[in-house]
């Protein structure tokens, strides 16, 4: 489940120079794109290649905005499940939720 930006949550970090999911991600997959030619929007995060993405999801749980989110394994979404993190000051709980509710 690599993690993927939504840029419609994300605020670039205030615009500094780094994001925080840049600093954190182990692989150095997030960027930031500060003139909107790869999201579509200045000065958001996004992941450069998901299919590298280690799911560590270390840049879901530094996201101040909580605008990270990781795509969903095949076999739940056509189901219509979908996984979220719950994230706390020091923690992080990850629940399923079934389409049945």
């Amino acid at each position: 489940m690599p993690t993927f930006v939504r840029t419609d949550k994300c605020d670039g970090c205030k615009g500094q120079d780094k994001t925080a999911c840049m600093y954190i991600c182990p692989h150095d997959l997030m960027l930031l794109d500060k003139d909107g030619s790869k999201t579509g929007h200045a000065m958001r995060a996004f992941n450069q290649e998901p299919e590298q993405c280690w799911e560590c999801y270390s840049c879901v749980k530094i996201c101040p905005q909580q605008a990270i989110e990781c795509r969903h394994y095949a076999d739940i979404v056509p189901l219509g499940a979908s996984v979220q993190p719950l994230r706390g000051t020091d923690s992080i709980m990850w629940t399923i939720k079934f389409r049945n509710g």
